[in-house]
């Protein structure tokens, strides 16, 4: 039974909230505290698997707490549940909340949220992953990148197409717009799963202020640049094969936002953690899969893609059978890491035993090795 601790200064809507709930008490450990410093003092005593807190409330506010619980318990999903959405105090806590949910109808909402994020940590075999994943707020992106955005934010004749060609290119920040653009404080109807949409949805002028005013982006070290390449050619030769299988526009642009942060695990656990109990680097980056499967999950990436990311080395673990994300993201990430010359077998590719076989698409695959040989990264993605 998980504990999930409820934070609002208004009694009333702790006891309507305690109501609601009722029904999750075989499955839910819940207390409903009305400040943040009680809050503070109930997790000292019994740390929680989940805070949820409202934005707005006296002495210290929802971002001021989910701060301090982000500090001392990194484990801890972090949830806002407010009606408030003033821009200003909402972009605040891009780098401390891991969801905002919107009042009112939030029951199913929590459930929803709560039940994903549960079930990838339930999936990880580190805690020091978890750990290391839960003190993760924003992404460091690859300094080129950085300063070529920062540069495109201030220039005043810069548009929207501008910025999101820069932001495309990079692990971080794409994984960063995401998050934002589907949370549920900017209200879009419909998942957005391409950049191009997200920031044309946001908006030049908002997402200049989240950039420039609210630490949305930040660099990284030069160590990223491998990562980089390896991301954006593992996300240009997803899409090449999803075009060539015929497969939905939507699909062709999930299979592109799967290949670029198939790996962005790699750069959750490069993030340097003051949390980390000492477990060896080696082990800890071979959880690499898992733990961007369980940022993505923790910041409400739609559950076919998490699961792209999470078992990308390991797609007999799929629930659906067929050509989905994570076969996608599987070959094009071998197809990438292919370093020889001529036709490789599968084999020789690393592409699991039989899973060609099982879909039937054995013969496709010289088309799609001579395909990811011609992909050039710099000239495709400028």
């Amino acid at each position: 039974m998980i504990r999930i601790l409820f934070v609002d200064d208004d009694v009333n809507v702790l006891q309507a909230m305690t109501r609601a709930l009722h029904c999750m008490r075989n499955e839910w450990s819940m207390e409903f505290v009305s400040s943040g410093s009680a809050a503070l003092q109930s997790l000292a005593k019994t740390p929680a698997d989940v805070i949820v807190s409202d934005m707005r409330m006296p002495g210290m506010d929802g971002w001021q707490l989910l701060a301090e619980v982000k500090n001392l318990y990194p484990q801890t999903v972090r949830l806002v549940l407010s009606g408030y959405a003033e821009p200003g105090a909402i972009m605040r806590l891009v780098g401390t909340a891991h969801q905002y949910i919107a009042k009112p109808g939030e029951r199913q909402s929590l459930k929803t949220a709560i039940a994903q994020t549960q079930l990838m940590r339930r999936l990880l075999s580190s805690s020091e992953t978890a750990q290391r994943v839960g003190n993760v707020g924003t992404l460091p992106s690859f300094p080129k990148a950085f300063q070529e955005i920062s540069t495109c934010l201030r220039e005043p004749n810069a548009t929207v197409a501008d910025a999101a060609r820069i932001i495309t290119r990079d692990v971080a920040m794409t994984a960063n717009v995401m998050k934002l653009v589907n949370s549920a404080f900017f209200g879009a109807r419909r998942q957005i799963s391409s950049v191009d949409r997200a920031v044309a949805f946001l908006g030049f002028d908002t997402l200049s202020a989240l950039a420039l005013g609210h630490g949305l982006f930040q660099t990284g070290s030069s160590a990223t640049e491998a990562l980089w390449q390896h991301s954006l050619k593992t996300a240009m030769t997803a899409k090449a094969i999803a075009l060539k299988q015929q497969l939905p526009v939507l699909r062709v642009e999930e299979a592109f936002l799967s290949g670029m942060l198939h790996d962005i695990g790699r750069l959750v656990l490069a993030v340097p953690d003051d949390t980390a109990s000492g477990e060896d680097a080696t082990e800890v980056t071979a959880h690499h899969a898992e733990a961007g499967g369980y940022l993505l999950g923790l910041w409400a990436f739609p559950s076919h893609i998490v699961s792209a990311v999470a078992q990308h080395h390991t797609p007999h673990l799929r629930a659906d059978p067929g050509l989905d994300l994570t076969v996608l993201v599987h070959i094009a990430d071998r197809l990438v890491q292919w370093q020889g010359e001529g036709s490789p077998t599968a084999e020789e590719l690393g592409i699991e035993a039989g899973l060609l076989e099982s879909l039937q698409l054995s013969d496709r695959l010289p088309q799609w090795v001579a395909g990811a040989g011609a992909l050039n990264v710099d000239r495709e993605a400028s």
